[in-house]
């Protein structure tokens, strides 16, 4: 408590440049480990045309992903009436190395019934369909992307991790109608924890 007063004393004496200087540090720190992905627009025909992750671990401990699309879409465009429904995911590897196995997480936005966008954290089963063992927070900061946020936890509290980001649009079923930036077989590379002698 008294260290907190302190704190607070200090910045009351430095009064909004300080704070603005304090605000800049935790910016600072939220993007320190971010990594970043781009990819050509128009090299797929889908309403979700990925051209941009971005991946980092918040001031606050969650991991971050953002996938940005070359055109601007609506939470109610995932559904689909005549087959699977259109996602938005980052595929994580926590335990296993890419691109030689398929990655043990998928974290994704998708639209629920009512069109509303959902945030699910699946992990991946051998011969069986993902389960999902975890919400994601979802948010839309533009009309072109979305942003998950999610719990160390929720994926293992892995030391590295290696992701991509992936997009599937609504109603179709092939390979075709998925994006991925980077292109396989590319990731990023996440540090998350520093090695231990």
């Amino acid at each position: 408590m008294r260290r907190a007063t302190t704190t607070l004393a200090v910045l009351g004496l430095l009064g909004a440049g300080g704070a603005a200087a304090v605000t800049a540090i935790a910016l600072a720190a939220d993007t320190a480990t971010s990594q970043t992905a781009t990819d050509p627009k128009g090299d797929v025909r889908s309403p979700l045309d990925l051209t941009r992750i971005s991946v980092a671990r918040g001031f606050d401990g969650r991991l971050r992903a953002s996938l940005t699309v070359a055109a601007a879409w609506k939470d109610a465009d995932l559904l689909s009436e005549t087959g699977p429904p259109g996602s938005l995911c980052l595929k994580a590897w926590t335990t296993t190395a890419p691109p030689d196995t398929t990655p043990d997480y998928l974290i994704c936005a998708t639209a629920d019934a009512d069109g509303n966008l959902r945030g699910s954290v699946l992990k991946q089963r051998a011969n069986k369909l993902p389960e999902r063992t975890s919400s994601a927070e979802v948010s839309r900061p533009t009309t072109r992307t979305v942003t998950l946020r999610f719990s160390q936890t929720a994926i293992g509290k892995p030391a590295t991790l290696y992701v991509a980001g992936e997009t599937t649009r609504a109603g179709c079923p092939r390979g075709s109608c998925i994006d991925l930036a980077p292109d396989a077989p590319k990731t990023l590379k996440l540090t998350l924890r520093k090695a231990t002698t």
